[in-house]
């Protein structure tokens, strides 16, 4: 008979490292997904110690274990209706007060418990001195001390995992808090309301507890269980919100552990090290300075080890130039469509791989080191102006490079609410390739006026990200606005291993999903312009183009610069090359797919595609195009990762619809403008 495997479930706050410990247990056996039902991403893997496999499941970082998120309710579901075999819950042993609170939720749920007390060897530099042993007897659970970064004590942990299994050996749970005074009266009134009234597996005590603190889940499941006036009795208690209460007999309970089983050096002396270089990175001005150099360091950095992938773009041309001449015997759809289809659509989805895995090794580095959180603390109260708070600054930042690169960054919001509405919002910020076509058309046909077009841009780049994230929080995705509550992690050294690993893991995250939207995009652009007879002008495309022109008549467009809108769908410099193939400057078909960087014309030819620009457009239809190409549908690579990140086609397929339609009036509203000015 074949035994079931056992399954050990991860707990924490963010920043504990608890992802660490994850991938130092499940190396490469592990898989991510989504939780049935919810967005929230599901960090699933399995390890073997002594001859036995075991499940091991990452829970979503989370404060407390309140029903305020999505979060919160996936990582307290799961530990009282799946109830793992094991719950090792991370703390940070340098961020004692905080990161102990977890700990005091869980004890509530009787759980056989295992503390991971991470990050001793940032706690010792500082000058603290540990009793595991008596922190373990204090709390009623094994304390394991670890500094999974550095793989130190996790064979320990591995010792204390199998030591709670074994019934034997080990059936110690955790001690619960001792409530008195006025919080101890309140609960006994809830408890005798409740009772017999609580559904399982929740007991009636910890039912009591929510309550008390107003937790909205349990709070509607009770009020339909009890009689009107029953619930109306509680009601009456909770009204006045009792949540302060519950939270200091948490804190008085970790202080009392603390004050036993740790030693603290001159607090003086820790802040006086720690903060020296936070009077500058957390200044309200100064600090903002600080982020925004070292942001664009950063971004260079990205942008650097993304090139690396260059030689990679000079031979996929070599693989498809002889996949051209080899193929030549054959029909010439047929070696169009490998070399400029097939070939040049992977190509362009393997790299943008290299660009990805350049964002992820930054964003991990930044997280590491422990800048994130400074970085979210002195941008919360500008990022407050659109509901978002501090962590959706830097995937903005690094949005106005690659939008790709923007909804990628965005793992650092914890969130899913905040960080949802963050992957919507990316799209709106125009990036380096929408610049480079507003420069090229504002300079034919605005000249010395392109500065107050670019100055118009922003100012409406502006106003419609204000007007977008007013819809998504109050429209589409609902929810209690929430404030940036955190605690700065102390400062060390990166570790590279920890970084890789999270790069990896997220890079093998967009090769699953995004990976296939990008190229099978650049695919179905290149076929709808080859089709029928290889020539772009009598192409699928064309006409599609030429069937839109009731559209782009409103705007003052004809087929062809309808035709530069489907190609931006591939990537925004594709427009600049369906602009050159439709007006008779371009190459290849293969430039359509947005592989290569195509340059506008020099010389003679520039002199040549300006005049009959000039003569085929009118300056209020490029003002529009102008518009219409800066708010336009996402290109292909950005769809893809905002596929990847949500794990959802309807906010992929929401998102491309609506930034179709707000292009669309953008346009018109321009055109009709322009036909007052010019």
């Amino acid at each position: 008979m074949k035994t079931k495997q056992k399954t050990i479930a991860l707990a924490g706050q963010p920043n504990t490292g608890k992802s660490s410990i994850f991938n130092r247990l499940t190396g490469s056996n592990q898989h991510i997904g989504n939780w049935p039902g919810k967005t929230v991403e599901k960090k699933q893997g399995r390890f073997k110690c002594n001859g036995q496999t075991y499940n091991l499941v990452d829970l979503p970082g989370t404060y407390s274990l309140t029903a305020n998120s999505a979060e919160e309710i996936i990582a307290r579901d799961f530990i009282i209706k799946k109830q793992p075999d094991v719950l090792v819950v991370v703390v940070d042993a340098s961020q004692l007060e905080r990161t102990l609170y977890l700990v005091a939720e869980t004890a509530m749920l009787q759980t056989k418990t295992i503390v991971a007390l991470n990050m001793m060897d940032i706690a010792e530099k500082e000058g603290r001195k540990f009793s595991p042993e008596a922190m373990g007897r204090e709390m009623g659970v094994k304390v394991v001390p670890t500094v999974a970064a550095k793989n130190k004590g996790i064979a320990a942990l591995l010792e204390a995992i199998e030591e709670s299994l074994d019934n034997g050996k080990s059936n110690i749970k955790p001690k619960r808090q001792v409530l008195e005074g006025d919080t101890l009266a309140l609960l006994n009134k809830i408890r005798l309301k409740v009772k017999g009234r609580v559904p399982s597996p929740y007991s009636e005590e910890w039912t009591a507890i929510k309550l008390l603190e107003g937790d909205q889940e349990i709070c509607r499941i009770m009020k339909d269980r009890l009689e009107p006036a029953g619930w109306q009795e509680i009601d009456k208690i909770i009204r006045n919100d009792h949540t302060l209460l519950v939270a200091d007999s948490r804190y008085e309970w970790i202080r009392k552990i603390i004050s036993s089983t740790v030693e603290y050096p001159d607090k003086k002396n820790i802040l006086a090290r720690r903060h020296r270089f936070d009077k500058i990175a957390t200044h309200p001005v100064w600090g903002k300075f600080m982020a925004i150099g070292i942001l664009f360091v950063a971004l260079v950095a990205a942008v650097s080890i993304g090139y690396l992938g260059m030689p990679f773009l000079g031979a996929v041309s070599l693989v498809a130039d002889g996949t051209r001449s080899l193929l030549a015997p054959a029909p010439a759809w047929l070696s169009s469509m490998m070399a400029d289809g097939v070939i040049v659509g992977v190509g362009l989805a393997t790299a943008l791989s290299f660009f990805l895995m350049a964002v992820f090794i930054v964003v991990g580095f930044l997280e590491d080191v422990g800048y994130l959180a400074r970085l979210a603390y002195v941008f919360d109260s500008f990022m407050q102006g659109l509901g978002l708070h501090g962590k959706s600054f830097m995937p903005f930042l690094m949005g106005a490079c690659c939008n790709i690169g923007g909804v990628l960054a965005t793992r650092v919001v914890d969130t899913w609410r905040q960080r949802l509405i963050t992957v919507l919002l990316i799209p709106i910020i125009p990036c380096f390739a929408v610049w480079a076509i507003v420069s090229f058309i504002g300079t034919i046909f605005f000249g010395v006026k392109t500065p107050l077009i670019i100055m118009a841009l922003l100012i409406t780049t502006a106003l419609h990200l204000a007007l977008t994230s007013f819809l998504l929080r109050r429209i589409v995705i609902k929810g209690n606005r929430t404030g940036l509550i955190m605690e700065l992690p102390p400062y060390h050294k990166p570790n590279l291993k920890t970084i890789w690993t999270y790069a990896w893991t997220n890079e093998k995250a967009y090769l699953k999903r995004g990976f296939t939207v990008i190229a099978l995009t650049s695919f179905l652009v290149w076929l709808l312009a080859y089709f029928p007879d290889g020539n772009i002008d009598t192409s699928l495309l064309a006409s599609i183009g030429k069937f839109l022109n009731p559209i782009g008549n409103l705007m003052g467009f004809d087929w062809r610069l309808m035709v530069a809108l489907i190609a931006a769908m591939v990537s925004k410099e594709a427009a600049l090359a369906a602009i050159g193939i439709v007006y008779g400057f371009g190459h290849e078909l293969s430039s359509l797919t947005g592989l290569a960087m195509v340059a506008p014309p020099e010389g003679g030819e520039l002199e040549a595609l300006e005049s009959i620009l000039m003569q085929t457009i009118s300056p209020e239809s490029a003002l529009a195009f102008l518009f219409v190409i800066t708010f336009s549908i996402p290109c292909s690579a950005t769809i893809g990762v905002l596929y990847s990140e949500t794990r959802s086609l309807k906010w992929a397929a929401g998102a491309t619809l609506y930034y179709t339609l707000s292009s669309l009036v953008a346009g018109i509203l321009v055109y009709h403008g322009g036909l007052l000015i010019f």
